[in-house]
């Protein structure tokens, strides 16, 4: 007995509270109190906590009884049930976190869910069910997986398995994985809610629909392995009036037991999935493994859910730098030790966004305005707590009485550097190793000055370049801003540095070395003979960028990328990048119209939207640019800053036309002369890398029927494909969520931006045509970090560039006049007081009261990238941060809300075990349980630092630390 209540969808948030949530929990609560068989399972912590502020204390006391008898039971116990594509691991973690942690205060040991339930999601990835596996969750449900897998598994019985989700990990992310029968919703027939339609059960109809009762449970048994059969009794905001559903239930389960009495040999009752999969367990079978993941998901032949992956790209991208401000947020009020700091309120809101409707972008459009209201709300709020932080951190309030921020950076805008001529930047980075970077910041002039405000005080070079024009009309920009001040900065681990800036006068900048802007060149130009000198005005020519590692050429006729050389190695890679588009499916054809949900081109071509484009090109000191211009909607910057391993692509598209009444799903594609022979890589939920094959599929013969949606793979840190015959890597990296494939040998592309005119059907009865700040269409910024060279030097390059893109630094600024920093020494923050091996990051840093603090921290590597820096490390805790001392560690979950000593999870036999019954990550983990049995308490040790902990190639180790602060930095 369950009810899905999706944090927001067709509905707000408050929306669904009020009209459903609340007359929800309550109706179930009262019910089951009046029957002690009965049960009922509950999964979104953000309605369930809501609910219970509400509640009298006899009421909590009831619940409490409830939950202690296994009655009322909270089956996974996140914040809500996130979506497993588009979402970053970190954000996964950080939600579901925040809801165990609270049922964990609220309701003891008997509140721990024991069971994952991700069963509205669309397809199910992999690091989902590593993060489930180290939650030490016993098992997991799913609902939704591939039409042709589902048939395959049901022929086969092999809905339920053992899925091994990482190869790094071993069993340590093994988890026992179920396929529900129905997705997640009640028999056809035996729908007993306000919603539904079917008829109650009488004394007229009881033994026939017992009996077709019977029917699909015996259907359904031939699919499964044993004699247990689950049947999920509820659906989306079921249940408002509890009573009639148990009512029947109760008639059901009764009159279905008594016709044992007459040899039928069906038992049932009430039940949960906890209960279930202990059933299973007890059965003590052999199961099958898996090792793939379920996506995509479709729902039938034509039913690709994968346009999904890049709905709402604003949205998307909101969610992923609030998520990445929540993690600046802890660390900086954490490292301070600062009190009364409003973080909750930011890390609801990213909870709630992280659900299957939210970030996914399948909602309202009223619903996305109001997640991203709520993620503003958060961010002001913990710019607060970032602000009292860092002012605490430099112990001179003097100096900085108050610091401001820029949350439009993004669009290039910046009212505090538009106005001010002199003033500092203070730059924290969230990293846990030192980063070299560059700063942006919009401004009006064309001169200035910056020095590092330390003791040495040294100047460092900057460079103004502008900004283009597709950027300053961008409709939400109301901005002075002309160009943007460029210069390079220096950031300690979770630390900062401090620079000033100043304005020049004319006077000042002369003698300072100018922009050069060599190229101005249009493939439309006709050259005009110049009659005085009777020469052309110039030769149309290719265009280079370069810097230390490549050189980017532009082809002078049209445009367009031409080739990369990679200078180290003296490989010249051709590639051209463009944009195009494909065409959505209508909503009046026989097939599914292309939708927030579904990609369903019309055509298998993808169309360019420019052969022949005019360029600018940009040269300085700092950071050579080409700024191209497709059409009046897309135009684009590829980027080469020098020392950079990587080249930039920042792009504008938008507001997509839709005057033709033809729905575009916009695309930019690299076509390569590499040979990857259908072969090509992404990321799962950032984290580990997933090999794709095109057109197929490890666990089922894959019978494709749309060859490009279906092979579409959800993007949010990297996609990459190899060349083994000129050890060659070519990677993409976004800035957030995006559908991605290689469509053809040699091609990688990314959708970009999605603008449609029907709705497809799958009940957000709305189409997908958000109107944008001024109604006429959603403009969209973005970009992609391209790496190139040997698979070796690029696989942990990308994940310390994926690392390093989530943690883009954090600018704030104070205004303090130059004449007043003579006066002043300001030193470096670092919170950290020795260098974390480089494949080592503090993935979590969280004050939870004055003495205690949640810390994770985690092995970024994978076995499968260099061989050299992915061995496990040992990290002290001992002495590694600066403002606290560790004093002792309790070592937990990944959740953070069971003791490692309090796990005791399920132990299941897999066909593997059979073939290896010691093998040797089996042995890994003997020694890791014994690891953790001998050190899961530690008290510091003076003399010898006992406060080592051991970290193998992706492995996230949680600890709660009591430490003692003493600001000595």
């Amino acid at each position: 007995m369950h009810t899905h209540d999706d944090v927001g969808w067709l509905q707000t948030v408050d929306g669904y509270y009020d009209t459903w949530v609340r007359e929800i929990i309550t109706s179930v609560v009262s019910t089951l109190m009046q029957n002690e068989n009965r049960k009922f399972i509950y999964v979104e912590s953000a309605f369930f906590t809501r609910w219970w502020e509400e509640q009298t204390d006899l009421t909590k006391e009831y619940v409490r009884r409830l939950v202690n008898d296994g009655r009322l039971e909270f089956i996974s116990g996140g914040w809500s049930m996130n979506d497993e594509a588009t979402t970053q691991y970190l954000a996964i973690i950080d939600q579901m976190t925040f809801g165990l942690r609270w049922l964990n205060e609220t309701f003891g040991t008997c509140g721990h869910p024991k069971v994952g339930w991700q069963i509205d999601t669309f397809g199910h990835s992999k690091e989902q069910a590593s993060i489930f596996a180290q939650m030490k969750f016993d098992g997991l449900f799913v609902g939704r997986l591939h039409y042709q897998d589902k048939i395959q598994r049901e022929e086969t019985k092999t809905m339920e398995l053992i899925w091994k989700a990482s190869e790094s990990l071993g069993k340590k992310a093994n988890i026992f994985t179920g396929v529900l029968p129905n997705v997640y919703w009640p028999p056809k027939g035996f729908c007993f809610d306000n919603f539904c339609s079917d008829e109650e059960l009488t004394k007229e109809n009881i033994n026939y629909k017992a009996h077709n009762f019977i029917s699909i449970a015996q259907e359904q048994a031939k699919h499964y392995a044993t004699n247990h059969i689950v049947m999920t009794m509820g659906m989306d905001f079921h249940y408002r009036d509890a009573p009639k559903w148990f009512r029947n239930m109760d008639y059901l389960i009764s009159y279905i037991n008594s016709l044992q009495s007459v040899g039928m040999n069906v038992s049932m009752f009430y039940s949960t999935p906890t209960c279930y999969l202990k059933s299973l367990n007890n059965a003590n079978k052999t199961w099958t493994t898996m090792q793939s993941d379920f996506l995509p998901y479709a729902s039938n032949r034509h039913e690709y859910w994968t346009g999904f992956y890049t709905s709402r790209p604003a949205l998307k991208y909101h969610a992923r730098r609030t998520n990445a401000f929540l993690q600046v947020c802890k660390q900086l009020v954490t490292l301070a030790d600062v009190e009364n700091a409003d973080i909750i309120t930011l890390k609801k809101a990213v909870g709630v966004v992280q659900h299957h409707d939210g970030i996914t972008g399948t909602e309202k459009q009223h619903v996305a305005d109001d997640y991203s209201r709520m993620l503003s709300q958060g961010y002001a709020l913990c710019e607060d707590a970032v602000g009292r932080s860092m002012r605490i951190l430099l112990s001179n309030d003097t100096i900085l009485p108050k610091l401001h921020f820029c949350e439009n950076l993004n669009i290039s805008k910046c009212t505090f550097t538009e106005m001010e001529n002199q003033y500092l930047v203070v730059i924290y980075n969230s990293f846990a190793h030192p980063v070299k970077t560059y700063v942006r910041l919009p401004v009006v002039n064309e001169g200035f000055t910056v020095r590092q405000v330390t003791k040495r005080r040294r100047f460092v070079p900057a460079q103004v370049i502008p900004i283009p024009p597709s950027v300053i009309s961008l409709p939400e920009r109301s901005s002075l801003a002309v160009n943007e001040l460029v210069f390079p900065v220096s950031l300690p681990p979770l630390g900062f540095s401090i620079y000033g800036v100043k304005t020049l006068s004319v006077q000042e900048r002369r003698g300072q070395p100018n922009l050069e802007e060599l190229y101005y060149i249009s493939p439309h130009y006709e050259p005009v003979l110049d009659m005085e000198s009777g020469r052309l005005p110039f030769m149309i020519q290719d265009a280079v960028i370069q810097n230390e590692m490549f050189q980017v050429v532009i082809d002078g006729h049209s445009g367009l990328l031409k080739h990369i050389f990679l200078v180290q190695s003296n490989t010249r890679v051709p590639m051209k990048q463009s944009f195009y588009f494909y065409e959505g499916m209508p909503g009046y054809r026989m097939e599914r119209a292309s939708g927030a949900y579904a990609f369903n081109p019309q055509h298998d071509t993808a169309y360019p939207l420019a052969e022949n484009i005019t360029y600018r090109v940009f040269k300085g000191p700092l950071v050579e640019e080409i700024h191209q211009f497709y059409t009046p909607w897309i135009h684009q910057i590829i980027r080469l800053y020098k020392g950079q391993n990587s080249i930039e692509f920042d792009w504008v598209v938008g507001p997509i036309p839709v005057q033709d009444h033809i729905g575009r799903e916009i695309i930019t594609r690299f076509d390569t002369g590499l040979n990857n022979d259908g072969v090509f890589y992404t990321d799962s939920n950032g984290r580990e890398t997933v090999k794709r094959v095109r057109n197929h599929q490890d666990t089922f013969q894959w019978n494709i029927t749309e060859k490009i949606a279906g092979n579409y793979y959800p993007v949010t840190s990297w996609i990459y494909m190899k060349d083994e015959a000129q050890n060659v890597m070519f990677s993409i990296l976004p800035d957030r969520a995006e559908g991605g494939s290689s469509v053809k040998d040699g091609s990688l592309e990314l959708m970009l931006h999605r603008r449609l005119l029907y709705d497809d059907g799958y009940g957000v009865a709305e189409a997908l045509n958000e109107p944008g700040f001024d109604g006429r269409g959603l403009v969209v910024r973005g970009s992609h970090l391209l790496t190139l060279g040997p698979p070796e030097e690029m696989m942990p390059l990308n994940k310390k560039l994926a690392k390093m893109r989530f943690h883009e630094p954090t600018i704030a600024f104070a205004k303090v006049a130059y004449s007043n920093l003579s006066r002043h020494a300001l030193n470096e923050f670092r919170g950290l007081k020795r260098r974390l091996p480089q494949n080592v990051h503090v993935l979590t840093l969280e004050r939870l009261d004055s003495h205690r603090v949640l810390l994770r921290l985690e092995h970024f590597n994978e076995k499968s990238d260099d061989p050299l820096s992915t061995g496990s490390v040992t990290v002290s805790l001992g002495n590694l941060f600066r403002p606290f001392r560790v004093v002792y560690y309790q070592e937990t979950n990944l959740s953070a809300n069971k003791y490692l000593y309090e796990v005791d999870p399920l132990k299941w036999r897999s066909q593997d075990d059979e073939d290896s019954p010691q093998s040797e990550s089996t042995t890994n983990d003997i020694n890791a349980a014994m690891e953790s049995s001998t050190s899961d308490y530690i008290v510091s040790d003076a003399e010898s630092d006992s406060l080592r902990i051991t970290l193998k190639p992706m492995e996230i180790r949680t600890f709660i630390l009591k430490v003692d602060y003493h600001i000595s930095y």
